[in-house]
């Protein structure tokens, strides 16, 4: 169709056509880049050769609007071989000076279309034949004075997010560093409430046996059993079972390092025996040496050994009838309230009143255990007598310091999990972590936290958990054509009838934390395109090497 076109208009086909040699004057044919002027210049016959067959065509042919040449390479002006795909044609389209600004090349196809792609060719010259009365006027000034401002604000975003990148950097460092100090001084705090833990399980220890020894003598209320001697005899009883308990995790730890030792002993006589002493070294013969002394003054063994095992063995295993130990039953403060039924009726009220604060006084002063609480079925209460308070206060003492000591654990662990944290290059993100970005898409408006989580808020105020943080990694971002950072946010909520949320925010480099755009690029996968100082490491690290502005600046869109 467009041929038929351009056969209507017979003086601009000869415009776009190559100019006639004259005198040896030459012109470069139209959409040419001139750097390909030697491979356009016609030879001695006035012919061209094609780019890639290497065919010979009259020059005369050259942008008359016909694919002569095998790969297009004669019609870079037109559109006639805009049907050809870049596998074939090796020209990339048609090439746009446009000076004042950046040259561009423009698809074929858009050659001569009536539209001015001032986007690419700012000088409108792919729309040299005015079709349809459309005339391109040269913008390439304005524009490219535009660009250049662009350019140069994004180059100054560009290295101050360098310098913010340094910055995070050494902000980060020192924050690990204050993670590192609190860990090695928490371990110190955590060693200390070890120790006071035990020295106050020791002193409850202590207490409750002095109070039970106390009550034995007292023939205070013993707790359920009621008998004067009763605590005194379970106490015995206890401390009896734990020295047996000991007694055999001692033999325990007896016979295996005895195993240890004669293990160590029949390696070393091994290589006593084995070695050569005609080798000078004086290593070895120290080692011999030191062996021969030990064995010089290493004891006899015990005789009496076997005896003393069996007598372990009877012990641990011998059992004691606790029931002849148990005393008669001597209900002294019982007997202190039963005088109360020898006093005229007048008298007992004040007796009564006497008696309860003397049996108070006792208990404060942890001589007398407190008397056990009424019990009842229907309460299902245990007849556990209650503490008195100096053991409760002991009690107390020793849960605080247990508490305290699993709360310091506790922050030991987080500490040591953050120090180790993956927190991406160089850990830049540690400075900025929490910190949130967010920005208005369409009806909704997104925003995600640095190591934490991305969330799509709805216009009536709900919102919607799109994934928590869970790494980094590096990916190619098509739109500025490189690898960039992209920080993932997975395992958010499941959409209804498919996958789980995840969002990806691709990072720029630029001194600005900003959210440019967010795409459904897959059914509940989002693409964030943002900005941050964090996303500089490359750009620090390649310091002096950074991009001109006719390259362009990462983020500058």
């Amino acid at each position: 169709m467009k041929s038929l076109l351009l056969l209507s208009l017979p003086l601009a086909l000869v415009e776009g056509a190559q100019k006639p040699i004259n005198d040896g004057a030459w012109a470069l044919p139209r959409g040419v880049n001139p750097s390909l002027t030697d491979k356009y210049r016609p030879n001695s016959k006035s012919q061209f050769t094609c780019l890639s067959s290497g065919t010979k065509i009259p020059y005369s042919l050259v942008n008359d609007d016909f694919c002569d040449c095998p790969d297009g390479s004669d019609e870079p002006g037109t559109a006639a071989c805009s049907h050809l795909n870049h596998s074939v044609n090796p020209l990339p389209g048609f090439f746009c000076a446009n000076k004042g600004h950046v040259p561009a090349y423009i698809p074929f196809s858009r050659i001569n279309d009536g539209i001015c792609d001032y986007d690419v060719c700012c000088d409108g010259s792919d729309e040299w034949m005015g079709v349809g009365g459309v005339k391109c006027t040269d913008k390439c000034e304005i524009i490219g004075k535009e660009a250049r401002k662009a350019a140069a604000e994004a180059k100054a975003l560009y290295e101050s997010g360098v310098r913010s990148f340094r910055n995070l950097i050494a902000k980060a460092a020192l924050l690990k560093k204050e993670a590192e100090d609190k860990t090695i001084a928490l371990k110190g705090e955590i060693v200390r409430a070890e120790a006071l833990v035990e020295e106050r399980k020791k002193t409850l220890k202590e207490a409750e046996v002095e109070e039970k020894s106390r009550l034995a003598a007292s023939g205070g209320d013993a707790g359920p059993a009621g008998s004067k001697h009763q605590q005194l005899l379970k106490f015995a009883q206890d401390r009896l079972q734990e020295y047996k308990e000991n007694l055999r995790t001692l033999q325990a730890q007896k016979e295996t390092l005895e195993y240890q030792l004669e293990s160590a002993e029949k390696i070393l006589s091994t290589f006593k025996d084995e070695y050569n002493p005609n080798f000078n070294d004086e290593g070895v013969k120290r080692a011999v040496k030191s062996w021969e002394d030990y064995l010089s003054m290493k004891p006899v063994k015990d005789e009496n050994e076997a005896d003393f095992k069996a007598d372990v063995e009877t012990l641990m295993h011998e059992e004691v009838n606790w029931d002849d130990w148990q005393p008669e039953p001597d209900p002294i403060v019982e007997d202190m309230y039963a005088i109360e039924s020898l006093l005229p009726p007048f008298l007992r009220s004040w007796a009564h009143s006497q008696l309860n604060g003397l049996r108070d006084t006792l208990v404060e002063n942890g001589l007398l255990a407190p008397r056990k609480p009424p019990s009842s079925s229907s309460s299902g209460s245990s007849n556990t007598p209650a503490l008195s308070p100096h053991l409760q206060k002991l009690t107390d003492d020793l849960a605080n310091a247990e508490q305290a000591l699993n709360t310091k654990r506790s922050d030991l662990t987080n500490l040591e999990t953050d120090v180790s944290k993956d927190y991406g290059p160089q850990g830049v993100f540690r400075s900025i972590k929490d910190g949130c970005v967010e920005a208005e898409s369409g009806e909704y408006t997104y925003s995600f936290c640095h190591m934490a989580r991305a969330t799509q808020k709805n216009r009536d105020g709900s919102s919607t958990h799109l994934g928590d943080w869970t790494g980094f990694e590096k990916r190619f971002d098509e739109e500025i054509e490189k690898d960039v950072l992209v920080v993932k946010y997975e395992r958010g909520m499941r959409c209804w009838n498919g996958p789980e949320r995840s969002a990806y925010v691709y990072l720029r480099c630029s001194a600005e934390e900003k959210l440019l755009t967010v795409a459904e690029t897959e059914k509940c996968v989002y693409k964030y395109v943002a900005t941050s100082p964090a996303a500089c490491g490359e750009a620090d690290a390649a310091a002096g090497e950074l991009p001109s502005q006719e390259e362009g600046w990462p983020g500058s869109s």
